[in-house]
């Protein structure tokens, strides 16, 4: 009988803080300053003049939200202010028709499809990283596998939907994201204190500057992609041919550069935070790691994954689901209220921040049984149809769920499955990481592990 495993969470309030400790918690890790409450209620209201947040988890609720009535529930001002220093008005920020154009543009690359045909580079990836672990001569080597898999994810990319990038290029664009993230909290803290965008905080130069490199890039690049104009079908070559379809006008270079930074910055994140804490999981899970290399073994015999296997590996589908539930990598959305609603007896006038923590949703205690244990087999298919679609959201739900969701899951299971073939993962005995919010769920530290080559 194996032991239970309690990975690690994120320990709430006992109950909703005064303002400043409330901020104090929220700016090391958002997640810290939500109380408890919220994984055992349906709302959750802060504010004591004026609703200042509501805390949103019943799968009913966020359906409405998100759904039914999702032109009563706006992308939230806040979004916008946060990201669109770096992004611009690419798909995150866009809003209405812009947004609907620069959907319908983005898609085709997307399609099933077209996925299959990016397998082999998914592959590639992971081999490249794998040969980088053998290569360094340790043995055994610990590493930290969170940047191994944001190298991984981010080649990916840069080899798919956005073709051409250059190793120094996408050195410096990494090291920017990462730097404009690092101290969003404040940002974020900042706009709910509805300061001026102007107002400083800590990091608030070096967001700055990592938007304004981030962006010369994607500009360099979009100018260099016009002048050339080669053939591809790639996203950037597909934007270069959009034209309006009221208009007749192309695509801006600034909507292209905005596109592209979003892609390429938010782009591999997901995928790079869903594989860092399967890695984590697997390591403190050797069961399960010795039962997912015996079904790679088993579909593919041995061989690399394919467009024909990638799809028939139900195990490893299972513990990615789990792993996503436990550590979602979008851990929270947001909209605001157009008009004044009514939640379960509260009342939100409006605009009331509508806070939908897919973190806590995948936690809540009246939504899943055991919630903070990992157990695979919760996605069973007869257990997974029972539960509400808002209930497990990992990208999202509704008209702006992550384009790139299939995606990202094509992804995880070929570099995964493909590193379960080339490496044993180990844990230390010592780490375990808090998920700390940073607009995607991250290791606080990075997330080391032992790898020992195959």
């Amino acid at each position: 009988m194996t032991t239970a495993l309690y990975p690690p969470t994120v320990t709430p309030a006992s109950r909703a803080l005064p303002l400043l400790p409330f901020l104090g918690r929220f700016v090391r890790n958002p997640l810290r300053a939500i109380p408890q409450s919220v994984y055992e209620e349906p709302v959750v209201t802060y504010g004591k003049k004026r609703t200042l947040v509501a805390w949103v988890t019943d799968p009913a609720l966020v359906e409405n939200i998100l759904v039914r009535n999702a032109e009563l529930f706006l992308k939230t001002r806040l979004d916008r202010r946060v990201l669109r220093p770096i992004i611009g008005e690419g798909l995150l920020t866009a809003q209405g028709e812009s947004w609907r154009w620069q959907r319908k543009i983005a898609s085709p690359p997307f399609r099933h499809s077209e996925l299959l045909t990016y397998v082999p580079a998914m592959v590639e990836a992971a081999n490249i990283c794998a040969r980088d672990w053998r290569a360094s001569g340790a043995s055994p080597l610990t590493t930290d596998v969170e940047a191994d898999m944001t190298d991984a994810t981010f080649n990916v990319v840069t080899k798919t939907i956005l073709a051409g990038i250059s190793k120094a290029d996408g050195d410096t664009i990494k090291r920017a994201g990462r730097a404009y993230l690092d101290p969003i909290s404040w940002e974020v803290a900042a706009a709910l204190l509805q300061y001026p965008e102007n107002y400083w905080h800590p990091g608030k130069g070096r967001m700055k500057r990592s938007a304004v490199e981030l962006r010369a890039i994607v500009r360099r690049l979009v100018a260099q992609r016009r002048q050339e104009r080669p053939e591809g079908a790639d996203l950037v070559a597909r934007m270069l041919d959009a034209k309006d379809p009221d208009t007749g006008e192309p695509m801006s270079d600034e909507m292209i550069a905005d596109n592209l930074a979003t892609f390429l910055f938010a782009g591999h994140e997901t995928t790079a935070k869903a594989l860092t804490w399967a890695l984590y999981i697997l390591a403190r899970a050797p069961q399960w790691q010795e039962r997912l290399r015996d079904e790679i073994a088993a579909v593919t015999g041995g061989n690399a994954v394919s467009a024909d296997t990638v799809n028939k590996l139900p195990t490893v589908s299972r513990v990615l689901k789990e792993v996503m539930r436990l550590y979602p990598p979008a851990p929270v959305m947001t909209r605001f209220n157009a008009v004044e609603v009514e939640m379960v007896g509260n009342v939100l006038p409006s605009p009331t921040l509508i806070v939908m923590p897919i973190f806590i949703i995948h936690r809540h205690r009246v939504l899943w049984d055991d919630p903070n244990r990992f157990d695979p087999d919760r996605f069973l298919p007869e257990r997974e149809a029972r539960y509400p679609r808002t209930q497990f959201m990992p990208f999202g739900f509704g008209q702006r769920i992550c384009i790139g969701s299939s995606f990202a899951t094509l992804e995880a299971t070929a570099i995964l499955a493909t590193l379960l073939q080339k490496a044993r993962f180990e844990w230390d005995g010592k780490v375990a990481p808090e998920p700390v919010s940073r607009v995607t769920l991250r290791p606080k530290g990075g997330m080391p592990l032992i790898v020992r080559s195959l």
